[in-house]
């Protein structure tokens, strides 16, 4: 093998996880393990295709993410941690999973919020009481589509997001923490906190031009960054030993970019909230869907890690835990200045 590869074979840590090499697979649509839009189980097809890639040597797999509350369900196992067959299933696959050596971190997120894609009848849905209340059983659409506070749907703006209430969200973040107690019982070694790129509800949270709400979740920073930290918390007190990594949203300090994300300052003040809370390290990304999604998705023929040198460098200095960050990092060349310039440690 050529030696100009062989960092890339190293083992490296994050928390109390020691992982074989530097090869991750990341979250991808069509990767679930608990299935996505529809009913929770264990799914079979994806469990294999994941752990043919840990065979091919991938040191690290994050599966496709799950929301802790199935958009649509069975009556009464909607929360993921309600499905216990789903987990001694899981529990069997991590057996053979470790087998490889690999290791697999589970990414979960709160929901959509205003950024959930709706078609037409979940548009009737949303926009009839009566309607909605009927199906609400199976498929509950104001509240897939509930954010921080009224809002516009993003794809579809004439569609209202309705704001989540107290109970609602004391109840997410009751559910994260059951669902990692599970995971971890299971043999899961860590989960990943979805909350940038798409700018889903807890993005939604966050930021001061989408949260208008007047209560312990509004208005100022601390206030809106409570349900975060609320989740971070849940999920060490019930897995204490569990790796937890966090999907942390900025946006540059540009006002042209617009709507979306937190801006440096405020994303680097979370971040070390987050770290007194139990994360272990930071997915630094920029900007996601509640904006301009040219700042999420970089085109071909962008220059290279064209957006996140500046802001992964920031929360780095700020933190003691480990940065990763994105954004056109296309050869090793990138990724070696990348972390030579001490912008973070891995990419």
């Amino acid at each position: 093998m050529n030696e100009k590869y062989n960092a890339l074979f190293t083992p490296w840590k994050i928390g109390n996880v020691e992982i074989k090499n530097r090869i991750v697979q990341c979250s991808m649509g069509g990767t679930s393990l608990f299935g996505w839009m529809e009913p929770n189980h264990f799914d079979k097809e994806a469990a294999y295709f994941l752990l043919n890639r840990a065979q091919d040597g991938v040191g690290l797999i994050l599966p496709g993410m799950q929301c802790i509350r199935d958009p649509l369900g069975i009556p009464g196992r909607k929360w993921l941690y309600q499905n216990d067959q789903m987990f001694k299933q899981l529990k069997e696959y991590m057996v053979e999973f470790h087998k490889t050596g690999a290791k697999l971190f589970i990414q979960l997120a709160a929901g959509m919020g205003r950024s959930m894609a709706i078609n037409g009848w979940m548009t009737k849905l949303a926009k009839n009481n009566v309607l909605n209340k009927i199906a609400s059983p199976i498929v509950d659409v104001q509240y897939i589509c509930a954010s921080a506070s009224e809002v516009p749907n993003r794809w579809k703006e004439d569609v209202m997001s309705r704001p989540l209430t107290v109970k609602e969200i004391e109840d997410m973040v009751y559910a994260f923490g059951q669902t990692a107690k599970k995971l971890r019982a299971a043999g899961v070694d860590g989960v990943e906190i979805h909350a940038v790129h798409e700018g889903y509800l807890l993005d939604q949270f966050t930021m001061a031009n989408w949260n208008h709400r007047t209560d312990k979740y509004g208005g100022s920073f601390e206030n809106r960054t409570k349900f975060a930290l609320a989740v971070v918390r849940a999920i060490r007190a019930g897995a204490p030993d569990i790796c937890i990594d966090y999907k942390l949203p900025i946006i540059s300090e540009n006002p042209q970019i617009g709507r979306g994300g937190l801006f440096i300052d405020e994303a680097v003040r979370l971040a070390l909230l987050l770290e007194e809370a139990g994360v272990d390290t930071f997915h630094v990304g920029q900007a996601n869907h509640t904006g301009n999604l040219n700042d999420t998705i970089p085109a071909m023929g962008t220059r290279p890690y064209c957006f996140m040198e500046e802001a992964s460098r920031r929360v780095k200095e700020a933190v003691s835990v480990p940065v990763s960050t994105v954004g056109r990092i296309v050869s090793p060349t990138d990724a070696e200045r990348l972390v030579e310039s001490g912008a973070c440690d891995y990419v």
